[in-house]
């Protein structure tokens, strides 16, 4: 009977150190400040409202840098490099529907849905070009799918740390229908995952977190609040299952592009760890094939450079000084009509 009674009443103070938690996660969670966009909300038909955000001159003789997120990561993410192109260059970043600001909608997440997308919404903030696409990730197969449909109106390409539509095939079946079955395997659990930030765990978790520094702090805050704001969960999970259909779209794109001026930009420091080595494939292997492709979208035009910059990974290069320097070096190469 004691040993019953003992079990009872650890049961009971277990109940009530997760009740405990979760209240102190929900208050967290509570807590979360809203944070105005900067920018605008704009209409944009067919697709909802959409949140962009433009720095400099609306007409100057330059054309305007359109920067695209890669994947479902939110415009402020690309902020450092929106301010580090100088103040005469019109340049803008926006949020994808579902994404930062952006509302959802139950359009697929696919590339070149996202082309069409991008081409609304230029439309509605009457941005006519000519434009530079600089496509982070992912939207550099956004990029590319963009220049093909609305060829008049792109005078040139960034690639920054780009997708390329080969980059999981190029190792082989084995390797690239192992990495999709990655990529689509959290699928089933989107839900929970989005439940368990809406009851504030994750929140609470970085609040006791003293290890990270005040910018990662900045970055986690702004993060919470959009997300309590516009949830992206069902994004994400619409990206994870239209990932493979998104390549074969990028694929169709990928052809010469004559004299556009293209640059590609990678980042130097592509670490991939042990366990993340894929059906035999070594991280040298990886690299080497990585760099290969980088040098192949360079090659889509004959007036195109491709530049390592050194000292960055796939995130950090968004912030490097060199990064805004080689967008803007576009700027003279472009043709006048």
């Amino acid at each position: 009977m004691k040993i019953k009674r003992i079990l009872k009443y650890v049961g009971i103070s277990v109940v009530l150190l997760i009740i405990c938690f979760l209240a102190a996660a929900q208050i967290a969670y509570q807590s979360i400040p809203y944070i105005e966009p900067p920018g605008k909300m704009y209409s944009v038909n067919g697709i909802g409202e959409i949140h962009m955000h433009c720095t400099g001159p609306e007409d100057n003789g330059k054309p305007t840098i359109i920067i695209i997120s890669g994947g479902t990561t939110p415009s402020f993410a690309y902020f450092d490099l929106q301010e580090k192109l100088p103040e005469t260059v019109r340049t803008c970043t926006y949020d994808t529907a579902g994404i930062g600001w952006s509302p959802a909608n139950d359009i697929p997440h696919t590339t070149k849905n996202l082309s069409n997308e991008l081409h609304l919404l230029l439309q509605s903030v009457k941005i006519d070009g000519p434009i530079i696409l600089a496509g982070h990730s992912l939207g550099g197969i956004t990029s590319l799918i963009y220049s093909a449909d609305h060829e008049e109106q792109v005078a040139g390409i960034a690639f920054i740390d780009s997708s390329h539509h080969n980059q999981y095939d190029y190792f082989g079946k084995a390797y690239s229908d192992a990495t999709f079955k990655q990529i689509e395997g959290p699928l089933p659990y989107v839900w929970l995952i989005e439940l368990i930030s809406n009851l504030g765990v994750p929140k609470l978790m970085a609040i006791f977190n003293t290890s990270m520094s005040e910018e990662h702090v900045e970055e986690h805050n702004m993060l919470d609040s959009i997300h309590k704001q516009n949830s992206p969960y069902s994004t994400m999970k619409s990206m994870a299952s239209n990932f493979k259909l998104s390549f074969k779209q990028g694929k169709e794109a990928h052809y010469d592009r004559g004299d556009l001026p293209i640059v590609v930009l990678t980042a130097g420091d592509r670490s991939v760890s042990n366990s993340q080595e894929i059906e035999g494939i070594s991280i040298e292997e990886f690299r080497k094939g990585f760099d290969i492709l980088q040098k192949d979208l360079a090659g889509l035009s004959s007036n195109s450079k491709h530049v390592v910059v050194n000292g960055t990974n796939h995130g950090s290069i968004l912030a490097n000084d060199e990064t805004a320097d080689h967008i803007l070096s576009l700027i003279p190469l472009i043709k006048e009509n």
